[in-house]
């Protein structure tokens, strides 16, 4: 059982969903996955869009952050999203993380302990 405050963790897996339509590019395929995994729930959402250079993915999740690339500019966004998804995870005790390959797309996983774990 993983005991979550509905409206936080909803608003963060709309973010990352929000995330992967608006950089998919012009393949808008996404897959969304949730499961039981390491002791607590894994919710993921990947695309295959543009991807995140391996040079700029520790900063994704800093408050006003934005990839510097032309192919983020002219999209709507605040840099906050990605900021509060990490706040849900934190203040659940869980962690968020991503795997993203420029070109080939992202994948970000919002991961929550089971109750009496946090």
């Amino acid at each position: 059982e993983v005991v979550l405050d509905a409206d936080a963790v909803g608003q963060a897996l709309a973010n990352l969903v929000d995330n992967a339509i608006k950089y998919a590019g012009e393949r808008r395929v996404l897959r969304v996955e949730a499961r039981a995994a390491e002791g607590g729930l894994l919710l993921a959402v990947a695309d295959q869009g543009i991807g995140i250079p391996p040079e700029e993915q520790a900063r994704i999740f800093e408050k006003f952050y934005r990839v510097g690339r032309s192919e983020t500019q002219g999209r709507r966004g605040s840099g906050v999203g990605l900021a509060l998804v990490k706040h849900v995870a934190e203040a659940h005790g869980g962690r968020v993380r991503v795997e993203s390959r420029p070109g080939e797309g992202s994948r970000f996983t919002l991961w929550l302990p089971r109750a009496g774990d946090a």
